[in-house]
């Protein structure tokens, strides 16, 4: 830093060129498969330019926008990776924020933090995504306008990781005095709503990985009808398990009640199984059967159900020997905070996937919201249940010292 250089004017071009590294970093994780792939197919009479448009392409769709083209839509986010990106993001602008603060006083912090900081490090990553929405224009889709302001989602979440954890020494002042407001149980709610989310979704992910290890035959088969050679094959499996994600969401409907369709007018739910006329996509052959189930196929809500439970223990253990009232509260949070998270990621897997009976791919989002709260409320009033039964009847810690006392007692008269 120069003598006439402020800190906060030397920190925006650094945190201009965090993001454009951030933006290239995460480009590069679907720009290079997709052009390896694309390259290596024998029938690919393209460039690298189309290639390098395809994978910008997928770098859109990983920050929840869309793309659209010569009669295909595509809008349905590939949720895994676009966790990817938020790690990615995540790491570079915590290195950066550290580094910065390092050479910063406390008391310039703030300034230095939301004048320079994190406007560089936003306008870097817009500037890369402005780039690669011009590499786009080599091929057949492209990216709403909007998209490139839209991609912010990615560092914005990378961002909010690194500010709004409590006791970092980079938490802007702002943010520290909004966490001590909080009441006491916040904390634990929110810890409990976090991970019980990621409990939700892996139940969805066991149940879809159960599916296709079930149905592997029917997925090679559709596999091999490409007739891709080693390494599109490699990028194509790739692909799909991008979306992996994705049909976490879908099983994790189908466990919750209102289940999910993929192809237009088509429905999986405990009720039945009407998947309609599925395209060759191989993970799709995964999909069961056309079939209708008899009502013990309803049990399944009784894995939410489940983990609503196991949220209300987790918040219960956090919190003992706090007040009824405060753990009850914390754990109604816990079961609301896991749903809207799981309501928001399930909403970003939800839209087009470019053809046309994949149109509309997903779950309703309302209902699934509503039934799966529910369960969750189900969840911990179960747990609540045997908690006071517990309470009321193991022995107090005095109890035994009252019982000695009352045999001394009566031993002497």
């Amino acid at each position: 830093m120069s003598p006439t250089s402020s800190p906060t004017s030397s920190a925006l071009p650094t945190a201009a060129r965090a993001g454009l590294v951030t933006a290239l970093a995460t480009w590069s994780v679907v720009v290079l498969p997709a052009l390896v792939g694309w390259v290596s197919a024998p029938e690919s009479s393209l460039g690298w330019w189309s290639g390098m448009a395809v994978g910008s392409a997928i770098w859109f769709l990983g920050h929840g926008q869309s793309v659209a083209g010569a009669g295909i839509a595509v809008s349905t986010t590939p949720l895994l990776l676009l966790g990817v990106f938020v790690v990615i993001a995540w790491r570079v602008s915590r290195r950066l924020l550290l580094g910065a603060r390092s050479r910063v006083r406390r008391a310039e912090w703030d300034a230095v933090l939301w004048r320079g900081l994190v406007p560089g490090y936003l306008l870097g990553y817009v500037i890369a995504a402005a780039v690669f929405a011009a590499l786009m224009l080599a091929g057949s889709v492209h990216p709403d306008p909007m998209a490139i302001v839209g991609c912010l989602l990615v560092p914005l979440l990378g961002l909010a990781i690194v500010l709004v954890r409590p006791g970092e020494d980079t938490t802007p002042d702002v943010v520290a005095r909004g966490l001590a407001a909080l009441p006491d149980w916040a904390g634990a709610a929110w810890r409990a709503a976090w991970r019980g989310a990621l409990l939700l979704l892996a139940a969805g992910m066991v149940l879809v990985l159960l599916r296709v290890l079930l149905s592997l035959g029917a997925v090679l088969r559709i596999q091999s009808e490409y007739g891709a050679e080693l390494v599109a094959t490699i990028v194509l499996a790739l692909a799909q398990v991008a979306f992996l994600g994705n049909a976490a969401t879908w099983a994790l409907a189908f466990l919750a009640g209102p289940g999910f369709s993929v192809a237009v007018d088509g429905v999986v739910s405990p009720a039945g199984a009407h998947p309609g006329l599925m395209p060759l996509i191989p993970v799709l052959g995964a999909l069961p059967d056309d079939a209708t189930y008899p009502g013990a196929m309803w049990a399944v809500v009784a894995v939410p159900v489940l983990l609503g439970g196991v949220i209300a223990w987790r918040v219960d253990r956090l919190l003992r020997p706090a007040a009824w009232r405060e753990r009850l509260g914390a754990m109604v949070a816990a079961s609301v905070g896991s749903t809207v998270l799981v309501t928001v990621l399930t909403a970003l897997a939800n839209g087009a996937m470019g053809l046309e009976r994949l149109r509309s791919v997903g779950v309703d989002i309302w209902p699934f919201a509503g039934l799966l709260l529910a369960e969750l409320l189900g969840g911990t009033a179960l747990w609540l249940l045997v908690a006071l039964y517990r309470e009321h009847t193991e022995p107090r810690p005095d109890d035994g010292h009252e019982s000695r006392a009352r045999t001394v007692a009566a031993d002497r008269t």
